[in-house]
């Protein structure tokens, strides 16, 4: 019965949203999944004699969200459909709401299209879809882990001297929920421990030790949707000698050891900053792109990418021939490549 109603409001939505000149909703495949399994969401917005359009992009707490593609057609002369598909994995069980998406748009009445000075009539408003309910059912006997693993690891020696670091580096392979290896610690009595993560499923350990000690195996627990099974991966335990040395050196490869993680700190952070740069410049340049009111004034925006994409190429060397009426369909179609030339090259 739930289900009867849910599909009644979402056509009563679209069907309200039609009549108006436009249309935006939402759907997934699996309303029921389990914790870690995909979701695929896919939305679909459609307008008719839009000016602006601007798709809020989708932010769920306790869910890991990925955009996969978006495309925009044209199904009429005058109808357009964007389609964009995202991928769901929830990071805990439970009951959530995927609150509506939101579009902010831009129209001009019909009865003013005419209109000499139709722009004094433009009107702003926002629409949305509808919410979904997403049930995430937990996973057997309380594992938080699903998908497909294996754990690896190496040993750079087994003998070393007081003061000399043994790198023991962890790699986990395969795909599911795990993110990264924050969670993966080494506690090993009388010993000094300095980890490093290389990459998301890479983690390097550096232990300085006085005595003997053993790195115990670590095991992975996991839950494998593909055989619906709960199954273990894990390392071997390794068993290391230490002899006699300075604590001269000790001290001196603790110094160079803080001043790399230092260093490598300062890296990532510069990396992030311009990665954070990059964005808001593509985010204001394509705002700058929708502003252009005439072929000439997006020639002069685009002109810096000519060369850059042949798909890009082709649609900008068309503005020379483009009629004034055909202008805002082939803006749109410019911009939609420019998503796409620079969602590659991000």
């Amino acid at each position: 019965m739930q289900t009867s109603l849910t599909k009644l409001g979402l056509l009563m939505l679209m069907l309200t949203q039609m009549l108006s000149g436009y249309s935006f909703t939402m759907q997934v495949d699996n309303a029921k999944p389990m914790l870690g399994e995909k979701v695929h969401l896919t939305t679909y917005f459609r307008y008719d004699n839009l000016e602006e359009y601007d798709l809020v992009e989708p932010d769920y707490e306790n869910l890991r969200i990925i955009l996969v593609d978006e495309n925009e057609t044209q199904e009429t002369n005058s109808t357009w459909l964007v389609t964009q598909h995202y991928t769901l994995i929830a990071k805990k069980a439970g009951t959530f709401t995927l609150h509506p998406l939101k579009a902010h748009i831009e129209f001009i009445p019909l009865k003013y299209q005419k209109e000499y000075n139709q722009n004094h009539y433009l009107q702003k408003k926002d629409i949305s879809t509808q919410a979904i309910a997403l049930q995430v059912r937990p996973l057997p006997q309380g594992i938080q882990v699903t998908g497909d693993y294996t754990l690896e690891a190496s040993l750079e020696k087994n003998q070393s001297t007081q003061g000399s670091p043994v790198q023991f580096t962890v790699s986990l392979t395969g795909e599911g929920n795990i993110e990264n290896l924050n969670f993966l610690t080494l506690h090993i009595p009388h010993t000094t421990i300095y980890e490093k993560s290389t990459s998301p499923h890479r983690k390097t350990f550096s232990i300085l030790a006085n005595q003997n000690y053993t790195i115990p195996p670590i095991v992975l627990k996991y839950f494998n949707q593909k055989s619906k099974t709960v199954m273990l991966t894990s390392t071997s335990g390794y068993a290391i000698a230490i002899k006699g040395g300075t604590s001269y050196a000790y001290v001196l490869w603790v110094i160079l050891l803080l001043l790399f993680l230092l260093l490598a700190s300062v890296c990532y952070g510069l990396l992030v900053l311009h990665k954070l740069e990059y964005l808001d410049k593509k985010r204001m340049f394509i705002k700058g792109l929708k502003a252009c009111k005439n072929k000439d004034d997006l020639l002069k925006k685009i002109a810096p990418y000519i060369g850059k994409d042949k798909q890009l190429d082709r649609l900008i060397y068309t503005l020379d021939t483009c009629k004034n009426v055909e202008f805002n369909i082939l803006k749109k179609k410019i911009i939609l490549t420019y998503k796409k030339f620079s969602l590659s090259r991000a």
